[in-house]
């Protein structure tokens, strides 16, 4: 009895955790399009980007890195926008994530 109890918590957390993840790359997705928009880059350079921001998810625990990431890409290219309205519209994206994943 506990053996199933064991390998029913190992198997929520296990699908728990792959939830989590598709969260974390569909939102990092969507932020990266949309910073890629912002920062004017054309088709080809979009894709590479939004695998950049995805990667940089894996830099630290939390979505800090990813906000990091983009914020400093901004100050580079003198984009006016807080680090504050990147990390709000980081939270738009997961919401907008979470929702699709829930549908």
């Amino acid at each position: 009895m506990f053996n199933d109890r064991k390998k029913g918590l190992e198997k929520k957390i296990d699908l728990d955790s792959q939830k989590s993840f598709k969260l974390a790359s569909l939102r990092n997705k969507n932020l990266g399009r949309w910073a890629a928009e912002k920062l004017g880059l054309d088709a080809s350079e979009t894709d590479a980007y939004i695998d950049e921001v995805i990667i940089s998810d894996f830099d630290e625990p939390g979505h800090e890195d990813v906000v990091k990431k983009i914020f400093h890409d901004f100050q580079i290219k003198n984009i006016d926008l807080s680090y504050e309205e990147v990390k709000e519209k980081l939270l738009d994206f997961e919401k907008e994530a979470l929702k699709k994943l829930s549908d």
